[in-house]
């Protein structure tokens, strides 16, 4: 009977070494039958752990406890030592492990531990934070910290066994025999049908199996290079063939993978799929390569000269106008969605009243506001639908301390919502009202105050907005062409659309998407001034490109710089002016869109042939939603992991604070806590998405400029605007970061991230870098307080002596401090960190000034109380250099900020100082 062993999987040159203490050898896997191997195992020498258990993988001996198939798992009651594994993949090799959860050990003076380690010490568990020895746990938070882990899974043992393929060698046997040797005796008639010496054919399956095996063993040679099936060390050959760098990883899934992905990148180098590849790989961008004889670009080649369309996808809300691939062919969207502000129905005679309802606008939005209400008042506001559909239709509602219980009635449909106003701060919610086919036309709703909250102090009503949604463009699974509803959401498009660039934006009534600023002073021009009719000149050898324009105006040897995209403008409707499709135009007290060629003196409102009511205003600064959709810069974007959704290979998900990688089909299967492996996911980096943009500018004249401004704007998946990097012009060396990549024992005077010439000063305690994290072990006084920073003098503002130089610092908060009674956050507005006398303080509950008198330090709250910054949670402080703190709160769902705190304070003397970066304190 063939028996396997570790063989020449020796455990110096693969896995980790078992512990003689606790070893279970001799270990064995005998293959007993096709797709069966039995295991056995002795009894440890030691027998202070508590667990027992039996691992198997498929692609290695189990790197750790949890890295594979849990087989058995038994305490000392009941344990036994073999175990008949069945229902194997036929032809492949197993391999296992025992581990048994044993204590971890007492702390020695004598040892040298590393990161990782873990000790117990007076009946208390410790994980070694820094590598050190000597430094007795309980006293040294920088050197240990506490865990809540009482024991270590130890291997025990391991071993490996093929599972032989059926291959039928003993049935074979027994059909070459005669029949006169293999009749069974009490068989008179001397004739069989199938086997029927049971003693005979059971005798030939110890010959038969052995041919099973090396038939099995054969086939396997067959396939040496499929990682799938070969063996571990036919792997590692493999790797050192390919010039992998050793030590590989000891999880076999990721050995495997890696070698498959090298053989992989090897068959595509030098290919077109391996350069997209190794663009893709360098940038996390596709790329779109194209062969050329020229190898070097010029301004053509580099610049988006052609829009590129994509391809038409089910899941993809389209707006009205844009465009999509779709069977080859280009298409272009019919209808889309219909927002109307609610302040935009109000009469336009009274712009701001209707009766007791008036126009109102705060920091929660723009509303129709019905105050000085008493239960059973109401007021109608009429509303017009260009197209007869089926409409999803959904609301904005304000809601306040001082708001009834009011019901929404819909034509003569009748009530169709009732809303309960009342909340304890001023918000506003989004309310969906309800699917209805409703004409092409006007249409009314008629908001009634239907008794109240018992809290409420009021009756009061707010309408914020209304979303009108046709049900065939909602996620649309209709496509461009093929079925009966195609052509009521889809137009083919005969002749492809002309770049943008070179086309007159109907936004702005300039050629382009671009708005315009003034390269030497920063300052963004007036709507209008760049344009043909302005007359500008291209300089001689320019040209015209989708990123880049270099041109000359009228009058003035200075160039310009163009940004994408474009925020929506209007104008006064002038008579005696031409207007061309999509124009906008502000006319009695509305907006209204160009839907053709008019001149003439045509009258919005009257001419419906030429003018339709357009949801843009006046006092709009965002783009249109299509625009942001179509020419907008995509951010890649990793989703968290959740339970119900089952995870392919190569999927990659955040936890926690990290990024990890899959690397088995799983479902349920939590990715590791920390930066490391488990069973079915990679550790794949911090859960940090870094995005750069460079903005090049040029003066005309080819002098150089040395005052650029770069602003950036942010957009979620809805293409609503959200917080915005601020355009002020700055140097490189105003810009900060530093991820705490690199592990430090300590802080001080260590650069800041990349930036040579900025470095971090403490003060009051000492400050480490461990896992991308900064920690902070402050100096307890007698008394026990303490106040310890980690600060940072960025040059853009250390010359600032009267806190005009605006500012802004952020930083993600992942633990609190041990001492449940410190506070921590960000600081700044210090003038001297060292003495630390007085500063400015964004803690995790509110803002506070805090200074240091008679020994311990005293922290005045500054405006309200803010919800809790949790863990995992990013605080952001801006400084406005007018006396103004403004507090922001991400919290990783998406991109969003959310405003939680602007204070002012005109009268303030003491917000100044140049310091500011990271606070823990005790006071």
């Amino acid at each position: 009977m063939a028996q396997y062993g570790l063989d020449f999987y020796a455990q110096s040159k693969y896995g980790v070494d078992v512990r003689v203490e606790y070893s279970v050898e001799p270990f064995t896997a005998t293959p007993v039958d096709a797709g069966a191997i039995l295991l056995q195992w002795s009894a440890s020498k030691e027998d202070n752990w508590t667990t027992l258990r039996l691992v198997r993988n498929s692609r290695g001996i189990p790197g750790d406890a949890d890295d594979g198939d849990v087989l058995l798992e038994s305490g000392h009651e009941g344990l036994v030592a073999t175990y008949l594994d069945s229902d194997l993949v036929k032809g492949r090799f197993y391999y296992y492990s025992v581990f048994v959860a044993a204590p971890y050990p007492a702390w020695s003076a004598a040892m040298t531990y590393q990161p990782g380690d873990c000790v117990t010490y007076q009946s208390v568990t410790y994980i070694c934070q820094t590598t050190h020895s000597g430094t007795v746990p309980g006293g040294a938070a920088h050197a240990w910290s506490l865990t809540s882990s009482t024991s270590n899974w130890v291997r025990a043992g391991l071993t490996a066994s093929l599972s032989v393929g059926d291959h039928k060698y003993a049935e074979r046997m027994y059909g070459l025999l005669p029949p006169a040797y293999r009749t069974a005796v009490e068989e008179i008639t001397g004739s069989e049908d199938g086997i029927t010496n049971q003693a005979l054919l059971k005798f030939l399956k110890l010959p038969g199996f052995q041919f099973d095996v090396i038939k099995t063993e054969l086939d396997n040679t067959t396939r040496v290079h499929n990682q799938d099936y070969t063996t571990i060390t036919n792997t590692e050959r493999a790797a050192a063939s390919l010039g992998i760098e050793s030590p590989l990883s000891d999880r076999p899934v990721l050995r495997r993978n890696r070698v498959n992905n090298s053989t992989l990148t090897n068959r595509k180098k030098g290919s077109e799929a391996g350069l997209k590849q190794l663009i893709r790989d360098m940038t996390g961008w596709d790329a779109e390569i194209d062969r050329t004889t020229n190898l070097m670009v010029d301004q053509d080649q580099s610049g988006i000269w052609h829009p590129v369309y994509q391809e038409w996808k089910a899941g993809v809300r389209y707006g009205s106008g844009e465009y999509v691939k779709y069977g080859g062919s280009v298409y272009r969207a019919k209808t889309s969605v219909k927002q109307v502000a609610a302040q935009s129905l109000l009469p336009p005679a009274a712009i701001q009243s209707q009766g007791k309802v008036t126009a109102q606008t705060d920091k929660i939005g723009a509303r129709a506001f019905a105050g000085s209400f008493k239960n059973g008042d109401s007021f109608t506001l009429r509303f017009t639908l260009d197209t007869a559909a089926t409409y999803d239709i959904a609301a904005i509602y304000t809601k306040s301390y001082d708001y009834s219980i009011w019901t929404t009635a819909l034509d003569s449909v009748g009530v169709i919502h009732t809303f309960d106003g009342y909340f304890r701060t001023v918000s506003s919610t989004t309310v969906n009202l309800g699917r209805f086919q409703l004409a092409a036309g006007d249409h009314t709703f008629r908001f009634t105050s239907k008794g109240k909250n018992a809290a409420s102090s009021g009756w009061q009503m707010g309408i914020n907005s209304f979303t009108f949604t046709p049900i065939d463009t909602r996620l649309s699974p209709v496509p461009p062409a093929g079925q009966p509803d195609s052509a009521l959401i889809w137009e083919p498009v005969v002749a492809t659309p002309k770049d943008w660039a070179l086309q007159s934006n109907t936004v702005t009534l300039d050629p382009s998407t671009w708005w315009l600023r003034k390269d030497g002073s920063s300052a963004r021009m007036p709507p209008g001034m760049l344009g043909i009719q302005t007359g500008i000149t291209p300089v001689a050898g320019s040209q015209y490109a989708g990123t880049a324009l270099t041109f000359t105006a009228p009058g003035a040897a200075e160039s310009y710089t163009l940004a994408s995209i474009s925020p929506a403008q209007t104008r006064e409707w002038n008579a005696t002016t031409t207007y061309r499709v999509g124009h906008l135009v502000t006319y009695a007290g509305r907006t209204w869109e160009a839907t053709a060629t008019v001149g003439n003196g045509q009258e919005p409102g009257k001419a419906k042939d030429y003018w339709r009511p357009s949801l843009v205003t006046a006092s709009q600064v965002t783009p249109d939603a299509s625009l942001v959709t179509s020419y907008g810069v995509p951010i890649p974007r990793v989703y968290a992991w959740t339970p119900e959704r089952a995870y392919e290979p190569h999927d990659i998900v955040a936890y926690g604070r990290y990024r990890f990688e899959a690397v088995v089909s799983s479902r349920g299967v939590r990715p590791p806590g920390g930066p490391h492996d488990n069973r079915a996911w990679s550790f794949a980096g911090g859960d940090v998405e870094m995005v750069t943009a460079s903005a090049y500018t040029r003066l005309a004249t080819g002098a150089k400029l040395d005052l650029a401004a770069c602003e950036i704007a942010w957009y979620d998946d809805a293409s609503k605007l959200m917080a915005n990097i601020d355009s002020s012009a700055r140097s490189s060396s105003g810009v900060l970061y530093d991820r705490f990549d690199i592990d430090l024992d300590e802080v001080a005077a260590t650069s800041i991230g990349a930036s040579p010439n900025e470095t971090w000063t403490t003060s009051g305690g000492r400050w480490s870098v461990n896992g991308g994290a900064a920690k902070a072990e402050g100096n307890v006084a007698a008394n026990g307080t303490y106040a310890t920073v980690m600060a940072a003098r960025p040059a853009a503002i250390a010359s600032d002596t009267t806190g005009t130089k605006p500012f802004t610092v952020s930083a993600t908060f992942l633990s609190k401090p041990a001492d449940p009674l410190a506070m921590q956050g960000i600081f700044f507005l210090c003038k001297d960190p060292t003495a630390l006398a007085s500063f400015y303080f964004a803690a995790r509950d509110g803002l506070y000034r805090v200074y240091l008198s008679g020994g311990r330090y005293t922290a005045d709250r500054l405006g309200a109380a803010y919800p809790e910054i949790k863990d995992g949670e990013r605080l952001t402080v801006s400084y406005t250099g007018t006396k103004t703190i403004a507090i922001k709160k991400s919290t990783g769902n998406g991109y969003g900020v959310t405003d939680i705190l602007r204070y002012s304070n005109p009268a303030a003397t003491d917000m100044v100082g140049t310091y500011l970066g990271l606070v823990e304190i005790k006071r």
